[in-house]
């Protein structure tokens, strides 16, 4: 949905056609819509951090539904991939496209990892100062937890006072970075129909994107839905169908 209308639970929803693409043909309708929150936000973050081939990316928590997506679109772009996790999903993770898994329970990556180009921050402010050590001096992190600050203002178009708002903010993240000539930008994913066709020609048949569905409701049981979200610890989406295909 565009970012200005984000939520909806409706049989009918107007948008612009730029924010629409095709589903491959290897997909149901249930497994796409677990794709665009997920594939956006990591296009979106490695159009931030203009990535190139060789370079290295640490995704921190990439074992949950933002990793399984970020890690091969990472591995597309010819990133180097790093991530952390708890160690039952090692092999899965792997699998993905990840050359270095860090098992949370053994080890601390911030001890393991240094000189990283480039940061993908899932879990906020208690991990941003260990993602900064591991990041290279002049290299790039994106956080989706941390707050916003007067690059992502800029970066959206923001007036003059929201730009001074979110600047004051996200301060104590800038001078985190400032240290080492780092970047810190905080992403809100927004949609874009032409990044996500491309994230439909990355993959194919033969090497298709990966989709988790955890429970499927209608949406006559939309209660039970948003109850089975808050209590967490889903191993996939939530999905809800509107009729029956």
């Amino acid at each position: 949905m565009p970012l200005k209308k984000i939520g909806a639970f409706a049989e009918y929803a107007a948008v612009k056609e730029t924010a629409l693409a095709v589903i491959p043909e290897y997909l149901s309708f249930e497994e796409a819509a677990t794709v665009p929150l997920t594939a956006l936000t990591a296009m979106q973050a490695f159009e931030v951090m203009d990535v190139h081939a060789g370079e290295s990316v640490f995704i921190s928590g990439g074992t949950g539904s933002l990793g399984a997506m970020a890690i091969p679109v990472a591995k597309s772009l010819g990133l180097h991939v790093y991530t952390n996790g708890s160690g039952e999903n090692e092999e899965r993770v792997r699998k993905l496209g990840a050359e270095k898994f860090i098992d949370y329970r053994k080890e601390n990556y911030a001890d393991v990892l240094s000189g990283v180009d480039h940061v993908l921050d899932t879990l906020g402010d208690r991990e941003l100062p260990n993602e900064f050590k591991v990041l290279k001096e002049g290299g790039n992190l994106v956080s989706l937890r941390g707050l916003p600050n007067g690059r992502f203002a800029r970066r959206s178009g923001m007036p003059l006072f929201k730009r001074l708002l979110f600047q004051a903010a996200g301060r104590k993240y800038d001078r985190m970075a400032a240290a080492k000539k780092q970047t810190y930008d905080f992403l809100f994913v927004h949609e874009d129909g032409s990044q996500l066709d491309r994230i439909g020609r990355l993959f194919d048949k033969e090497h298709p994107l990966e989709t988790s569905i955890d429970t499927v409701f209608t949406l006559e049981e939309i209660n039970e839905a948003l109850a089975k979200v808050k209590q967490g610890k889903s191993k996939g989406k939530t999905i809800i169908t509107v009729r029956e295909q």
